[in-house]
Formats: structure tokens, C-alpha cells, sequence
């Protein structure tokens, strides 16, 4: 079977309407929008639409409010079908010529591009010619299917399939789909929808702290106009306040910077859960991200470093804080200079995993622990110290490197 660039769904009413289909909202979007964003993401370039018994009045808004909106990029054509002669509508619709496999999808169905792409991957050692299925996870036979364009005609007049359908079975938790019908199973998609976004996140303390609280914040935050840029933006404006209270140097200033300071970790979470719930991912949002963190982290130290002075003098603050200095730029320097990437030359060596932890912001919390036992200037010698230690450590293991380079060029 070939990979399709094709995709025919069938919309029609469920048992209450088109409401569920094309008002209701599913984690910042309706549920058809949801699956037309999916299949897009999946390589999916042509969309054709098989409507039946759909008011002309959800047509004229949806039509319009997809092939309007910025992150649609692909072809879309509505058919209605409502209407006799089925037959000589069904003649005019234009189908891709019979060297190419599309997809024929459940307009009601909420599921993930991975799924789409790993189905699809699946197939490719059937014959040509035949008709793969992907059941929904509650076992009905209808959810997504890949076959000829022939066969789309005849299950579209009869409801069936011509020949046997090979059942596909794609287990896991990144392999999530389900149909919305009603209420209940909108609150159950959703839910299991926001759930299936932990498994984006990487470091340890986003997976076991942030995420209990992202989530609850990002199934909010999808609901209102906030863009994920500007939901980054207001984690910036959360991280420069904790610095300015860890500047006034004194406990309760300290602590609440310290809290303030775990509250924008878990808000760097929700950004992320936004864009990938709503389709907003973008390369300038990652880059804005990761210039939002590092402003931050500078923030932070600052703050430390005088809030330091102010409790325990200026010697105990500028020491630690200039070793810091030449500690981080030693680091930094190494890290992306002369080769670019973060931490490319140290992959496959010992020291790559702690560049990686290193890069990610669970020291946080060990910035609140010391804030809350009242020891941030025992932190900021520690990181003085520690950066110093680490910088020498990369230096060694780079050394090494290329010392070995050079003798394999000599050989």
C-alpha cells in the first residue's frame, strides 16, 4: 500500500447533532478541526469532505473558519450528499487517481497525528489493492481506514467494504483515539487527551511535579485567546519578579521568590501544552522560550547576588557570584563554540547527560530548599563553585577528544 496524501472523511450527525462535532470544545478546539489538524500534521495534503444531513448552516461556517485559519496549509473541498441523486453528486467528487491509497476517517474522532503516521507505517506491507482498518480503542469498527480510491465509492453506496478489511492494532499510550458522541464522551476524550501530553515531557521533575499542576493550568489556559508566545512572555514577567525578591535579601522575601520561582516552572510547562494542543507550535516559540529561560536564570542569580550582599556583605556576595560568572561563560563557551548545537561535541561521552540536566531548570528547586532553610548565599557559593568544577570537568573530556582526533588524522 502507498502512503496517502489523501483523506475522505464522512460527516455525519451523531445522536445529538452536529453540536459535539463542530461547537464543542475539545482541549481549544472542535472536534473536526481537531482531526483535520491531526491528519495534517500526518503528511495529509487533500481533504474531501463527504457531508450527509449536515445543515447548510454548520457548512458556512466551518468551510470558512478552516480554510481561513493560518495553520491550515492543505486543499479542502466540501461535498454534500444530503440530497438525490447521490449517484450523479457522488460522480463529481474528485478523487485521486488509483496510484495513490487515501485515508477514509470518522468525522467525530479525536486522535493524535503519531497514531496517524505509525497506522499508516503499518500498512506498508499489505498488497495493493487492499483495505487496512484502525478501529477505535472501544472496538467498533469505524474509525480509520486506508484503501484504494475504488473502494470509496462502493462502502459510501452500501456502507460496507468490498473484500476483507486487515485489522490494524496500534497499542500504547501515544496511540490514543476516541469518538465523541455525547457529553460524557467529550469530558473522557478531553481528559484522556490533556493526559496524553505528559508524555511530552522529558525531565524528571516536570514529569512528576510540574505536570500534576501544568495540566490543570493548560486545560484552562486552551480555552481563552492566550497565545502560547504570550503565555511565555508572562512566565518571563513571574521570573524577574522572584529575582527582585531574592534581591531585597532577607527570609520571607526569599521564600516567596523561591515560590515564585517553582511557579515558573511549572508555567514553562504550559506553553508547550498549549502550542501542541492548539497547533501553535513554531520555531520562533521555542527560540522565545529558550531566550525567556536564560533571561531568568540571569535574573535569578542577580538577585541572589545582591540579595547575598545585603544579608551578609558584599565580599560574600561578589566572590561566589564572579566565579559563577567565569564558571557559566566557560560552560557556555565550551558547550556551543567551535561546534554548534548544544552539548554536539560531547554526545556519546559520560558528561553529555549532566549538560543535558544542566540545560533543564530543576535546580529550581534546589534554590527553593535553600530559600526555604534561609541558606541562598550557601547556594550561590555552590553554584560558583560548581560551575568552576564542571567547565574544568567539560574542558578534560573535549581535551581528550580531540587529542584522539588528531592521532586517528595522524594515522
Amino acid at each position: 500500500m502507498t502512503a496517502p496524501k489523501t483523506a475522505v472523511l464522512r460527516v455525519v450527525p451523531s445522536k445529538e447533532g452536529t453540536r459535539f462535532l463542530f461547537r464543542h470544545n475539545i482541549a481549544g478546539l472542535y472536534v473536526f478541526k481537531r482531526l483535520i489538524f491531526s491528519l495534517q500534521r500526518a503528511s495529509i495534503e487533500n481533504f474531501i469532505i463527504i457531508a450527509q444531513d449536515i445543515p447548510a448552516s454548520d457548512k458556512n461556517w466551518v468551510e470558512p473558519d478552516i480554510k481561513n485559519d493560518a495553520r491550515f496549509n492543505s486543499k479542502f473541498q466540501w461535498n454534500d450528499l444530503s440530497k438525490e441523486p447521490v449517484e450523479e453528486k457522488f460522480n463529481l467528487i474528485e478523487l485521486p487517481s488509483e496510484i495513490d491509497d487515501v485515508l477514509l476517517v470518522e468525522s467525530n474522532l479525536v486522535t493524535t497525528a503519531g497514531l496517524i503516521k505509525d497506522f499508516i507505517a503499518s500498512t506498508q506491507g499489505l498488497e495493493k489493492g487492499d483495505i487496512a482498518g484502525l478501529p477505535v480503542e472501544s472496538g467498533y469498527s469505524d474509525g480509520i481506514y486506508l484503501l484504494p480510491p475504488s473502494s470509496i465509492g462502493y462502502y459510501l453506496r452500501s456502507g460496507t467494504f468490498e473484500k476483507p478489511v486487515t485489522r490494524i492494532t496500534q497499542p500504547g499510550p501515544w496511540f490514543y483515539r476516541q469518538k465523541v458522541e455525547d457529553s460524557q464522551s467529550a469530558r473522557t476524550v478531553e481528559k484522556a487527551l490533556l493526559n496524553e501530553h505528559k508524555l511530552h515531557y522529558r525531565q524528571i521533575m516536570d514529569i512528576w511535579v510540574n505536570s500534576f499542576f501544568s495540566i490543570k493550568i493548560s486545560s484552562f489556559l486552551v480555552r481563552t485567546p492566550f497565545t502560547p508566545n504570550q503565555i511565555t512572555l508572562f512566565g518571563l514577567v513571574i521570573g524577574l519578579a522572584a529575582g527582585i525578591l531574592f534581591a531585597q535579601g532577607n527570609y520571607w522575601s526569599g521564600l516567596m521568590g523561591g515560590l515564585l520561582l517553582a511557579a515558573t516552572a511549572v508555567w514553562d510547562c504550559c506553553d508547550g501544552d498549549v502550542a501542541r494542543l492548539k497547533f501553535m507550535e513554531s520555531d520562533f516559540g521555542e527560540k522565545l522560550d529558550t531566550v525567556c529561560d536564560n533571561i531568568i536564570n540571569v535574573f535569578i542569580f542577580v538577585g541572589l547576588m545582591f540579595g547575598t550582599a545585603h544579608s551578609q556583605g558584599l565580599a560574600q556576595a561578589m566572590i561566589p557570584f564572579l566565579m559563577l560568572a567565569l564558571g557559566g561563560s566557560s560552560i557556555f563557551y565550551l558547550i556551543y563554540f567551535p561546534k554548534g548545537g548544544k552539548g554536539s561535541f560531547f554526545k556519546n561521552t559520560p558528561i553529555y547527560d549532566v549538560i543535558q540536566i544542566l540545560a533543564s531548570r530543576n535546580f529550581i528547586y534546589i534554590i527553593f530548599i535553600f530559600a526555604v532553610v534561609d541558606k541562598l548565599g550557601w547556594f550561590l557559593w555552590l553554584a560558583g563553585i560548581g560551575s568552576n568544577v564542571f567547565a574544568f570537568s567539560m574542558y578534560m573530556v573535549k581535551r581528550k577528544i580531540l587529542v584522539s582526533l588528531v592521532r586517528e588524522t595522524s594515522e
